[in-house]
Protein backbone atom coordinates (compact mmCIF):
# COMPACT_ATOMS: atom_id res chain seq x y z
CA UNK A 1 0.00 0.00 0.00
CA UNK A 2 1.28 3.02 -0.94
CA UNK A 3 0.73 7.18 0.74
CA UNK A 4 -2.43 8.39 -0.13
CA UNK A 5 -2.74 12.26 -0.63
CA UNK A 6 -4.14 14.77 1.86
CA UNK A 7 -6.42 16.02 -0.70
CA UNK A 8 -8.56 13.20 -0.43
CA UNK A 9 -11.65 14.43 1.25
CA UNK A 10 -11.48 12.41 4.40
CA UNK A 11 -8.83 13.88 5.33
CA UNK A 12 -10.14 17.38 5.01
CA UNK A 13 -12.07 19.62 7.87
CA UNK A 14 -15.59 18.78 9.25
CA UNK A 15 -17.70 21.19 11.29
CA UNK A 16 -20.28 18.98 12.99
CA UNK A 17 -22.18 20.51 16.18
CA UNK A 18 -19.62 22.42 18.13
CA UNK A 19 -16.66 20.58 16.80
CA UNK A 20 -14.46 21.48 13.86
CA UNK A 21 -12.85 18.38 12.78
CA UNK A 22 -9.72 18.23 10.93
CA UNK A 23 -10.31 15.22 8.99
CA UNK A 24 -13.17 12.78 8.79
CA UNK A 25 -11.91 9.15 10.41
CA UNK A 26 -13.66 8.79 13.54
CA UNK A 27 -13.69 6.21 16.34
CA UNK A 28 -16.49 4.74 16.84
CA UNK A 29 -17.96 3.78 20.33
CA UNK A 30 -16.42 0.30 21.58
CA UNK A 31 -17.13 -2.04 24.64
CA UNK A 32 -14.38 -2.97 26.70
CA UNK A 33 -15.45 -4.04 30.01
CA UNK A 34 -12.32 -2.20 31.83
CA UNK A 35 -14.37 -0.23 33.78
CA UNK A 36 -14.70 -1.35 37.56
CA UNK A 37 -17.66 -0.20 39.57
CA UNK A 38 -18.85 1.74 36.62
CA UNK A 39 -16.26 3.81 36.74
CA UNK A 40 -13.17 4.76 34.31
CA UNK A 41 -9.72 4.41 35.54
CA UNK A 42 -6.41 6.19 34.58
CA UNK A 43 -6.15 3.40 32.25
CA UNK A 44 -9.01 4.12 30.67
CA UNK A 45 -7.91 7.54 29.89
CA UNK A 46 -4.34 6.26 28.82
CA UNK A 47 -6.42 3.91 26.24
CA UNK A 48 -8.22 7.27 24.90
CA UNK A 49 -5.64 9.51 24.79
CA UNK A 50 -3.24 6.70 22.69
CA UNK A 51 -6.22 6.71 19.82
CA UNK A 52 -6.74 10.76 20.12
CA UNK A 53 -5.35 13.18 17.17
CA UNK A 54 -5.69 16.95 16.79
CA UNK A 55 -8.95 17.73 15.36
CA UNK A 56 -9.88 14.55 15.55
CA UNK A 57 -13.10 12.78 17.22
CA UNK A 58 -13.90 9.65 19.44
CA UNK A 59 -17.16 8.46 20.64
CA UNK A 60 -16.84 6.63 24.02
CA UNK A 61 -17.82 3.50 25.07
CA UNK A 62 -21.90 2.78 25.99
CA UNK A 63 -22.25 4.37 28.63
CA UNK A 64 -25.53 3.53 31.02
CA UNK A 65 -27.52 6.61 31.98
CA UNK A 66 -29.24 4.86 34.87
CA UNK A 67 -28.79 1.43 36.85
CA UNK A 68 -31.93 0.10 34.85
CA UNK A 69 -30.03 0.97 31.20
CA UNK A 70 -28.49 -2.14 31.93
CA UNK A 71 -25.48 -1.25 34.91
CA UNK A 72 -23.42 -4.44 33.51
CA UNK A 73 -20.73 -5.56 35.04
CA UNK A 74 -17.35 -3.58 34.16
CA UNK A 75 -18.98 -0.94 32.16
CA UNK A 76 -19.47 2.75 32.74
CA UNK A 77 -22.28 4.86 34.03
CA UNK A 78 -22.96 8.36 32.95
CA UNK A 79 -25.20 9.29 36.68
CA UNK A 80 -23.28 10.15 39.91
CA UNK A 81 -20.47 12.21 40.72
CA UNK A 82 -18.26 9.35 40.57
CA UNK A 83 -19.07 9.11 37.02
CA UNK A 84 -18.78 12.44 36.24
CA UNK A 85 -15.12 12.76 38.07
CA UNK A 86 -14.12 9.43 36.19
CA UNK A 87 -14.95 10.35 32.56
CA UNK A 88 -13.39 14.46 33.20
CA UNK A 89 -9.93 12.64 33.54
CA UNK A 90 -10.42 11.01 30.11
CA UNK A 91 -11.95 13.56 28.07
CA UNK A 92 -8.85 16.01 29.59
CA UNK A 93 -6.61 13.79 28.45
CA UNK A 94 -8.21 13.62 25.08
CA UNK A 95 -9.01 17.19 25.07
CA UNK A 96 -5.19 17.87 25.77
CA UNK A 97 -4.04 15.83 22.37
CA UNK A 98 -6.36 19.13 20.64
CA UNK A 99 -8.79 15.97 20.14
CA UNK A 100 -12.68 16.46 20.48
CA UNK A 101 -15.30 13.36 22.58
CA UNK A 102 -18.53 12.22 22.35
CA UNK A 103 -19.98 10.30 25.32
CA UNK A 104 -22.39 7.52 23.95
CA UNK A 105 -25.69 6.88 26.36
CA UNK A 106 -26.65 2.74 26.27
CA UNK A 107 -29.71 1.79 27.72
CA UNK A 108 -29.70 -2.42 26.67
CA UNK A 109 -33.66 -2.29 27.46
CA UNK A 110 -34.29 -6.07 27.28
CA UNK A 111 -30.52 -7.13 26.60
CA UNK A 112 -30.03 -6.07 30.35
CA UNK A 113 -30.04 -8.92 33.52
CA UNK A 114 -32.31 -8.94 36.68
CA UNK A 115 -28.89 -10.50 38.23
CA UNK A 116 -27.20 -6.90 37.74
CA UNK A 117 -30.32 -4.89 38.41
CA UNK A 118 -30.75 -5.45 42.17
CA UNK A 119 -33.38 -8.20 41.10
CA UNK A 120 -35.71 -5.91 39.07
CA UNK A 121 -37.10 -7.17 35.34
CA UNK A 122 -35.54 -5.42 32.65
CA UNK A 123 -37.32 -2.97 30.90
CA UNK A 124 -38.47 -2.68 27.01
CA UNK A 125 -41.39 -1.83 24.65
CA UNK A 126 -42.99 -4.63 25.27
CA UNK A 127 -42.72 -8.53 27.53
CA UNK A 128 -40.37 -9.94 24.98
CA UNK A 129 -37.37 -12.04 25.38
CA UNK A 130 -34.04 -11.61 23.14
CA UNK A 131 -33.53 -15.60 24.01
CA UNK A 132 -29.16 -14.82 23.89
CA UNK A 133 -26.95 -14.97 26.70
CA UNK A 134 -25.09 -11.47 28.90
CA UNK A 135 -21.90 -11.93 29.88
CA UNK A 136 -21.29 -8.38 31.73
CA UNK A 137 -22.26 -9.34 34.81
CA UNK A 138 -20.97 -10.17 38.28
CA UNK A 139 -21.44 -13.95 37.86
CA UNK A 140 -20.46 -14.49 34.43
CA UNK A 141 -22.60 -15.53 31.44
CA UNK A 142 -26.19 -15.25 32.39
CA UNK A 143 -29.39 -15.90 30.03
CA UNK A 144 -31.79 -13.19 29.49
CA UNK A 145 -35.29 -13.31 30.76
CA UNK A 146 -38.70 -11.45 30.18
CA UNK A 147 -38.71 -7.86 29.82
CA UNK A 148 -41.22 -5.54 31.72
CA UNK A 149 -43.04 -4.07 28.88
CA UNK A 150 -42.84 0.17 30.08
CA UNK A 151 -45.67 1.95 31.75
CA UNK A 152 -45.96 5.07 30.78
CA UNK A 153 -44.45 6.43 34.03
CA UNK A 154 -41.32 3.88 33.30
CA UNK A 155 -41.14 6.09 29.65
CA UNK A 156 -41.31 9.39 31.38
CA UNK A 157 -38.36 7.87 34.12
CA UNK A 158 -36.57 6.63 31.28
CA UNK A 159 -36.26 9.96 29.10
CA UNK A 160 -35.40 11.59 32.65
CA UNK A 161 -32.52 9.64 33.31
CA UNK A 162 -31.31 10.41 29.75
CA UNK A 163 -31.85 14.02 30.53
CA UNK A 164 -29.72 13.90 33.47
CA UNK A 165 -27.08 11.45 32.25
CA UNK A 166 -26.66 14.02 29.42
CA UNK A 167 -26.13 16.95 31.87
CA UNK A 168 -23.69 15.17 33.48
CA UNK A 169 -21.46 14.24 30.22
CA UNK A 170 -21.59 17.60 29.28
CA UNK A 171 -20.22 18.21 32.85
CA UNK A 172 -17.78 15.72 32.52
CA UNK A 173 -16.28 17.15 29.30
CA UNK A 174 -17.82 15.50 26.82
CA UNK A 175 -17.92 17.74 23.33
CA UNK A 176 -21.47 15.79 22.55
CA UNK A 177 -23.52 13.01 23.46
CA UNK A 178 -24.71 10.62 21.36
CA UNK A 179 -27.89 8.61 22.04
CA UNK A 180 -27.88 4.73 21.19
CA UNK A 181 -30.91 4.10 18.87
CA UNK A 182 -29.98 1.00 17.11
CA UNK A 183 -28.39 -2.24 17.25
CA UNK A 184 -31.24 -3.92 18.98
CA UNK A 185 -30.68 -1.59 21.96
CA UNK A 186 -34.12 0.18 24.02
CA UNK A 187 -34.53 2.75 21.26
CA UNK A 188 -34.48 0.19 18.50
CA UNK A 189 -36.70 -1.95 20.51
CA UNK A 190 -39.76 0.54 20.05
CA UNK A 191 -38.95 1.91 16.68
CA UNK A 192 -38.78 -2.50 15.26
CA UNK A 193 -42.32 -3.65 14.50
CA UNK A 194 -41.13 -7.49 15.21
CA UNK A 195 -40.07 -6.11 18.96
CA UNK A 196 -42.90 -3.57 19.76
CA UNK A 197 -45.83 -5.57 20.45
CA UNK A 198 -47.86 -2.44 22.30
CA UNK A 199 -50.97 -1.06 20.97
CA UNK A 200 -51.27 2.47 22.61
CA UNK A 201 -49.50 5.33 21.42
CA UNK A 202 -45.90 4.32 21.15
CA UNK A 203 -46.74 0.85 19.29
CA UNK A 204 -48.20 -0.04 15.89
CA UNK A 205 -47.71 2.97 13.33
CA UNK A 206 -44.38 3.91 12.75
CA UNK A 207 -45.32 7.18 14.19
CA UNK A 208 -45.87 5.84 17.06
CA UNK A 209 -43.22 3.25 17.53
CA UNK A 210 -40.53 6.67 16.96
CA UNK A 211 -42.63 8.31 19.33
CA UNK A 212 -40.35 7.46 22.17
CA UNK A 213 -36.86 8.06 20.41
CA UNK A 214 -38.49 11.61 19.43
CA UNK A 215 -39.37 12.15 22.69
CA UNK A 216 -36.31 11.42 24.75
CA UNK A 217 -34.87 12.96 21.78
CA UNK A 218 -36.35 16.33 22.09
CA UNK A 219 -35.78 16.03 25.75
CA UNK A 220 -32.16 15.49 25.57
CA UNK A 221 -32.35 18.50 22.75
CA UNK A 222 -34.21 20.77 25.60
CA UNK A 223 -31.38 20.29 28.15
CA UNK A 224 -28.08 20.24 26.43
CA UNK A 225 -28.89 21.87 22.98
CA UNK A 226 -29.37 20.66 19.66
CA UNK A 227 -25.59 21.34 18.04
CA UNK A 228 -24.33 18.45 21.24
CA UNK A 229 -26.61 15.69 20.44
CA UNK A 230 -26.20 12.99 18.08
CA UNK A 231 -27.96 9.51 17.10
CA UNK A 232 -26.75 6.08 15.87
CA UNK A 233 -29.54 4.07 14.06
CA UNK A 234 -29.07 0.50 12.07
CA UNK A 235 -31.82 0.56 9.76
CA UNK A 236 -30.66 -3.05 8.22
CA UNK A 237 -30.20 -4.67 11.91
CA UNK A 238 -30.32 -7.87 12.91
CA UNK A 239 -28.50 -7.59 16.22
CA UNK A 240 -30.19 -8.77 19.16
CA UNK A 241 -33.17 -8.10 17.11
CA UNK A 242 -35.30 -9.46 14.32
CA UNK A 243 -36.00 -7.67 10.53
CA UNK A 244 -37.80 -5.32 10.66
CA UNK A 245 -40.95 -5.63 8.68
CA UNK A 246 -40.65 -2.39 5.95
CA UNK A 247 -37.34 -0.66 7.22
CA UNK A 248 -37.24 1.72 5.02
CA UNK A 249 -40.56 3.12 5.76
CA UNK A 250 -39.92 2.47 9.33
CA UNK A 251 -36.15 4.60 9.38
CA UNK A 252 -37.26 6.90 6.60
CA UNK A 253 -39.89 8.05 8.90
CA UNK A 254 -37.66 8.61 12.12
CA UNK A 255 -34.89 10.29 10.21
CA UNK A 256 -37.27 12.86 8.42
CA UNK A 257 -38.45 13.70 11.85
CA UNK A 258 -34.63 13.80 13.19
CA UNK A 259 -33.76 16.08 10.22
CA UNK A 260 -35.79 18.71 11.60
CA UNK A 261 -34.01 18.58 14.88
CA UNK A 262 -30.75 20.26 13.51
CA UNK A 263 -28.55 17.68 15.41
CA UNK A 264 -25.00 17.60 15.13
CA UNK A 265 -24.85 14.48 13.44
CA UNK A 266 -26.75 10.89 12.61
CA UNK A 267 -24.22 7.66 12.32
CA UNK A 268 -26.03 4.89 10.42
CA UNK A 269 -24.77 1.51 10.54
CA UNK A 270 -23.81 -0.85 6.92
CA UNK A 271 -26.55 -3.41 6.21
CA UNK A 272 -23.62 -5.50 5.74
CA UNK A 273 -22.50 -5.27 9.41
CA UNK A 274 -23.32 -7.79 12.04
CA UNK A 275 -21.91 -8.16 15.33
CA UNK A 276 -22.68 -11.65 15.23
CA UNK A 277 -22.50 -12.87 11.53
CA UNK A 278 -20.35 -12.72 8.89
CA UNK A 279 -20.69 -10.34 6.10
CA UNK A 280 -22.03 -12.92 3.52
CA UNK A 281 -24.40 -14.30 6.09
CA UNK A 282 -25.64 -11.25 6.80
CA UNK A 283 -26.09 -10.41 3.38
CA UNK A 284 -27.55 -13.80 2.03
CA UNK A 285 -30.41 -13.04 5.20
CA UNK A 286 -30.84 -9.65 3.88
CA UNK A 287 -31.41 -11.25 0.10
CA UNK A 288 -33.51 -13.72 1.59
CA UNK A 289 -36.08 -12.03 3.10
CA UNK A 290 -36.04 -9.30 0.26
CA UNK A 291 -36.89 -12.24 -1.70
CA UNK A 292 -39.61 -14.37 0.08
CA UNK A 293 -41.86 -10.76 0.77
CA UNK A 294 -41.10 -11.30 4.97
CA UNK A 295 -39.24 -7.51 4.36
CA UNK A 296 -40.65 -5.06 2.53
CA UNK A 297 -37.72 -4.05 0.41
CA UNK A 298 -36.27 -5.15 -2.85
CA UNK A 299 -32.77 -6.42 -2.94
CA UNK A 300 -31.27 -3.66 -5.01
CA UNK A 301 -32.81 -1.23 -2.12
CA UNK A 302 -30.65 -2.62 0.62
CA UNK A 303 -28.43 0.37 1.10
CA UNK A 304 -28.12 3.25 2.93
CA UNK A 305 -29.36 5.79 -0.06
CA UNK A 306 -32.65 6.28 1.67
CA UNK A 307 -31.61 7.59 4.44
CA UNK A 308 -28.90 9.17 3.11
CA UNK A 309 -31.92 11.16 1.43
CA UNK A 310 -33.69 12.40 3.86
CA UNK A 311 -30.39 13.67 6.17
CA UNK A 312 -30.06 16.55 3.80
CA UNK A 313 -28.23 18.70 6.07
CA UNK A 314 -27.84 16.75 8.94
CA UNK A 315 -24.01 15.29 9.33
CA UNK A 316 -24.05 11.41 8.44
CA UNK A 317 -21.57 9.22 9.35
CA UNK A 318 -21.38 5.26 8.88
CA UNK A 319 -19.83 2.49 10.89
CA UNK A 320 -19.17 -0.79 9.77
CA UNK A 321 -17.08 -3.50 7.78
CA UNK A 322 -14.63 -0.20 6.71
CA UNK A 323 -11.49 -0.76 6.27
CA UNK A 324 -7.95 1.01 5.08
CA UNK A 325 -9.07 0.81 1.21
CA UNK A 326 -12.92 1.05 1.07
CA UNK A 327 -13.58 4.08 3.49
CA UNK A 328 -12.89 6.60 1.30
CA UNK A 329 -15.28 6.79 -1.94
CA UNK A 330 -18.21 7.57 -0.33
CA UNK A 331 -17.09 10.45 1.57
CA UNK A 332 -15.00 11.77 -1.70
CA UNK A 333 -18.45 11.34 -3.56
CA UNK A 334 -20.27 13.41 -0.87
CA UNK A 335 -23.17 10.71 0.12
CA UNK A 336 -21.52 10.46 3.55
CA UNK A 337 -19.59 13.27 5.58
CA UNK A 338 -17.26 11.29 7.84
CA UNK A 339 -16.54 7.18 8.28
CA UNK A 340 -16.57 5.92 11.83
CA UNK A 341 -14.36 2.99 12.93
CA UNK A 342 -14.34 0.19 15.58
CA UNK A 343 -12.16 -2.82 15.52
CA UNK A 344 -9.59 -1.40 13.70
CA UNK A 345 -9.09 1.25 16.20
CA UNK A 346 -8.65 -1.41 19.33
CA UNK A 347 -5.22 -2.78 17.84
CA UNK A 348 -3.88 0.44 16.02
CA UNK A 349 -4.32 3.17 17.90
CA UNK A 350 -2.48 5.21 14.87
CA UNK A 351 -4.76 4.63 12.89
CA UNK A 352 -5.40 7.86 10.93
CA UNK A 353 -1.94 8.31 10.31
CA UNK A 354 -1.49 4.93 9.10
CA UNK A 355 -4.85 5.15 7.30
CA UNK A 356 -3.62 8.49 5.50
CA UNK A 357 0.00 6.82 4.39
CA UNK A 358 -1.69 3.74 3.13
CA UNK A 359 -0.11 1.32 5.51
CA UNK A 360 -1.16 -2.08 6.69
CA UNK A 361 -3.41 -2.26 9.60
CA UNK A 362 -2.45 -4.38 12.78
CA UNK A 363 -5.06 -7.16 13.46
CA UNK A 364 -7.05 -7.47 17.47
CA UNK A 365 -6.28 -10.26 19.56
CA UNK A 366 -9.99 -11.10 19.64
CA UNK A 367 -9.27 -13.07 22.76
CA UNK A 368 -8.48 -9.93 24.78
CA UNK A 369 -11.45 -7.67 23.75
CA UNK A 370 -13.07 -8.02 26.94
CA UNK A 371 -9.79 -8.53 29.29
CA UNK A 372 -8.84 -7.04 32.39
CA UNK A 373 -6.31 -4.56 32.35
CA UNK A 374 -3.80 -3.04 29.70
CA UNK A 375 -3.51 -6.85 27.78
CA UNK A 376 -5.41 -5.91 24.18
CA UNK A 377 -6.35 -2.43 25.82
CA UNK A 378 -3.04 -0.28 25.76
CA UNK A 379 -0.55 -2.55 25.11
CA UNK A 380 -1.02 -2.33 21.16
CA UNK A 381 2.33 0.02 19.59
CA UNK A 382 0.85 3.47 19.98
CA UNK A 383 3.22 4.60 16.95
CA UNK A 384 3.43 1.73 14.80
CA UNK A 385 3.11 2.46 11.31
CA UNK A 386 5.21 -0.19 9.31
Amino acid sequence: MGSLPDSRKLFTPLRIGTMHLSHRIIMSPLTRKRCPAGIPTPLVAEYYSQRATQGGLIISEGMHPSVMAGNMHGIPGMYTPEHIRGWKAVTDAVHAKGAYMAGQLWHCGRFAVSVQLGGRQPLSSSATNIGVVNRFTIKGTVPTETAKDMSIEDIRVTIEDHVHAAKCAVEAGFDAVEITAGNGYLCDQFLNSRANLRTDDYGGSKENRARFTLELLDAVIAAIGPEKVALRFSPWGTVLMPLDVDPISTFTYVLSEVEKRRIAYVCLTQPRTDLFLSQEVKWANLYKAAKDGSMKAKVEEINLRPFEDVLKTTPKLSTGGYDGMNCFDEVERGELDAITFGQWFISNPALVEKIRLGLRLTERNVETTYADGPEGYTDYPVCEVV
